[in-house]
């Protein structure tokens, strides 16, 4: 993951002309392919995949251009799929401004957004989106206006998080209806869903559990079954004893939480009469809504991958899927490692780095500081990667950055010692006054100590001034 610089300077960023400069590349882009293409008519340009890293760089679009013959060039059952999906066209470009001039104004914008805190950034990046939907309309009525395109001829934003949004912000409600109409279809969809009463719009969300095809994708279908809340309940107890939507059922109930005595006791009983991964996905949610011992009850009897899952569930990245997550407390985790020290080495592969994390809340740093201190390598490493989150604020960084510190040079574990040189890096500009940490770590008698605090160095520009 690359850092975000500012350099230690205020940046404006002239948006001006950021916006004309992407506009007359759109433009340009379009000309050239009607050009390079005579006789071709071409449907659409799209700027399409902004890569971004939170709190990190923003880059600009690449630009997609077609045309109607390109696409019946195309097999007849793809052209569908195909229609905007715009990496699988044959004209697609990450270099459609002029030479140097993308790299200076990536270079601008996350200067810009990485001069502040994560909120600033956040904002900008925003801006930036509503700028590129300017963009996008007004290279069309520039194209249009000088005769470039036909009349029908669209450049649209797209963007895997905010597709429909952007898509909407772009074109009219009858374009959207003509050129995605599987856009309209959801909307229909989920206001038909929406006048249901609840405890019908929980059988009816739930009868779309695993199925891909119609207008309501299966996230849509799992957040709107998320949002019943309790009212989901009965009818996702009901899919426990289902041997293709268990697992699905399980997970839902440990997201939306709160259980009642009847989602425990439907737990239980799961436990016992499934196998496979649909008895993992339940030992996971009854860990997930605070009921592991009723997991650990059946330690003997359970596959062991099944505990290890349930024991580090709590810790993953699926916590966060939770209406209102579980508190961070590593007391379960330790208990389980002192009692069962012979599953630790599989749950240190179920949580070793890498494999997705819990994000934390301000109100949870206290534990996971306290985790800083364990005996366990396992709570230590969780611990100091789940503190490394810069979005947490200053007030905390200026508590946890120094035992931060502490760990990189104290820590007996030199797996430990690397993550917290990872976790600083995190931090981003509010820890590169710490450098001379870190040039201390280069000197680490573990390589893989001295090999992070050399990239740390190199992403924090640390020989540079503050």
């Amino acid at each position: 993951m690359a850092v975000c610089h500012d350099d230690g300077v205020t940046v404006n960023l002239d948006w001006a002309e950021f916006e004309r400069t992407l506009r007359e590349g759109v433009v340009q882009s379009v000309v050239s392919a009607m050009n390079d293409h005579p006789g071709e008519r071409f449907y659409a340009a799209v700027l399409d995949h902004i890569y971004r890293e939170e709190d990190g760089p923003i880059a600009l679009p690449l630009v997609g251009i077609n045309s109607v013959e390109a696409l019946v060039r195309e097999p007849a059952e793809h052209q569908a799929d195909l229609r905007w999906s715009a990496p699988d066209w044959d004209l697609y470009h990450d270099d459609w401004l002029p030479e140097g001039m993308a790299g200076r104004w990536e270079k601008a914008l996350t200067t810009e957004a990485c001069s502040g805190t994560t909120r600033h950034w956040q904002k900008t990046f925003d801006r930036y989106l509503t700028m590129l939907v300017r963009v996008c309309r007004q290279a069309r009525t520039t194209l249009r206006r000088n005769g470039n395109t036909h009349p029908d001829f669209v450049v649209v934003l797209l963007d895997d998080e905010y597709r429909g949004t952007l898509i909407r912000r772009v074109l009219s409600t009858g374009e959207v209806r003509r050129h995605f109409p599987e856009l309209d279809e959801r909307s229909v969809a989920l206001a038909d869903v929406a006048a249901l009463p609840p405890a019908e719009r929980a059988a009816y969300l739930a009868s779309l559990l695993g199925t891909f095809d119609g207008p309501l994708d299966p996230d849509t279908v799992e957040s709107a079954l998320r949002d019943l809340g309790p009212t989901g309940f009965p009818v996702l107890i009901s899919l426990l004893g289902t041997s293709d939507r268990a697992w699905q059922a399980a997970k839902l109930l440990a997201d939306i939480g709160s259980p009642d005595d009847g989602v425990i006791q439907a737990l239980r009983a799961a436990l016992g009469q499934t196998d496979g991964a649909n008895q993992e996905w339940v030992a996971v949610a009854l860990s997930r809504v605070g009921r592991l011992d009723i997991v650990l009850d059946q330690v003997e009897r359970l596959p062991a991958d099944v505990v290890v899952s349930a024991v580090a569930a709590p810790y993953t990245s699926f916590r966060d899927d939770a209406v209102t997550p579980l508190m961070l407390d590593y007391q379960p985790l330790t208990g389980f490692i002192e009692r069962w020290p012979e599953y630790v080495p599989a749950l240190g592969r179920r949580l070793a780095p890498g494999q997705g994390y819990c994000d934390i809340a301000a109100d949870e740093v206290d534990a996971a500081v306290a985790g800083l201190t364990s005996p366990h390598v396992i709570v230590r490493q969780h611990a100091v990667q789940v503190l490394g989150q810069r979005r947490l604020g200053r007030h905390v960084g200026r508590r946890v950055l120094p035992l931060l510190c502490q760990t990189i040079r104290l820590d007996q574990d030199a797996s430990v010692r690397r993550l917290a040189v990872l976790s600083l890096l995190w931090w981003r500009r509010d820890s590169r006054h710490l450098a001379d940490v870190v040039r201390e770590a280069s000197e680490d008698p573990a390589a893989e100590v001295r090999e992070v605090a050399a990239y740390w160095l190199r992403e924090q520009r640390a020989d540079e001034p503050i």
